[in-house]
C-alpha cells in the first residue's frame, strides 16, 4: 500500500521542490512571478489602516502638501480637510493596500527582472543586465505607501523608519534597521528598510517586522524555514 505523506513532510520537502524549479527561472510564467513578488515566502500583501493624526507638537501646514489647497479640496464650510487633531481627513485615504517583502532575495531579484523584461516594448536591456546583484544588507520592502506620509520630504519618512520599525526574533533578540531609502513614484512611495544580512540570516525560526510609522502601523511575521531557495536562505 502507497505510503501517504504527512503535512510536515511535505512542507520539508517545499523548499527542495522550489531549488530544483530555481534553475530554470528565465521560463516562469508571468503568473509565477507575479507570485514571487506578492504572494510567497517572500511578500505578503496586507491591508493597512491610515491614521492622520498629530503626534508631533506643530502639525504640518495644508500648504505644505501638494494639492490640498486646491479648490476641489476645500469644505462646503471653508474648512480644509487637513483638519486639526481628531478630525476627519476626506481627502485622504483612509487605507492602503501595501505589499511588504524582502526586495534582496534572490528569487525576488529573478522575478522582478523577469518583469521589467518583459515590460519592454523594444527590449534594450539583457535579462541578466536586469538581474540586480546581491545587496549588501537584507532589504525588507513596504511596496504602496501614499505619497501624502513624505509631504515633509523623503528624509523625515525615512527617519521615521529608522527609528519605527524594528525585525524581532522568535527567540527575543531583536534588530534595529542599518539605514532607510523612500522612493516617490506619483501616488504612491515605496521605503527600503536596510538591515545586517549576517544578523538576519543568524536569527533562525519565525522572524517579525514590527513597523510604527506614526500614520501607519503593522506587524508582519515571515518564516526562515520557508525562505530556502536554490539550498540556501534567500533574505
Amino acid at each position: 500500500m502507497k505510503r501517504l505523506f504527512t503535512r510536515r513532510e511535505m512542507l520539508a520537502a517545499a523548499p527542495l521542490a522550489r531549488a530544483a524549479a530555481a534553475a530554470d527561472w528565465t521560463g516562469w510564467s508571468d503568473k509565477q512571478v507575479l507570485r514571487i513578488l506578492t504572494d510567497s515566502p517572500w511578500a505578503h500583501r496586507r491591508r493597512v489602516r491610515l491614521e492622520w493624526f498629530r503626534r508631533e507638537p506643530a502639525p504640518p501646514r495644508a500648504e505644505d502638501i501638494p494639492g490640498a489647497t486646491g479648490p476641489n479640496m476645500r469644505r462646503p464650510d471653508g474648512g480644509n480637510p487637513i483638519g486639526g487633531i481628531g478630525v476627519p481627513r476626506t481627502s485622504l485615504p483612509l487605507e492602503a493596500d501595501l505589499i511588504l517583502r524582502w526586495s534582496s532575495a534572490l528569487p525576488v531579484r529573478q522575478a522582478r527582472a523577469l518583469y521589467l523584461y518583459r515590460a519592454q516594448q523594444n527590449p534594450v536591456r539583457t535579462l541578466n543586465e536586469l538581474l540586480e546583484e546581491q545587496p549588501e544588507h537584507a532589504i525588507f520592502e513596504i511596496h504602496g505607501l501614499p505619497a501624502q506620509m513624505a509631504h515633509k520630504g523623503a528624509g523625515t519618512l525615512e527617519l521615521a523608519a529608522l527609528q519605527g520599525v524594528r525585525l524581532r526574533a522568535s527567540r527575543g533578540r531583536t534588530l534595529r534597521p542599518v539605514k532607510t531609502r523612500a522612493d516617490l513614484a506619483g501616488l504612491t512611495l515605496d521605503l527600503y528598510v536596510h538591515f545586517d544580512r549576517a544578523a538576519v540570516e543568524s536569527l533562525g525560526g519565525e522572524i517579525e517586522v514590527e513597523a510604527d510609522l506614526q500614520i501607519v502601523k503593522f506587524r508582519e511575521r515571515f518564516r526562515l524555514s520557508r525562505m530556502v531557495y536554490e539550498g540556501r536562505l534567500e533574505i
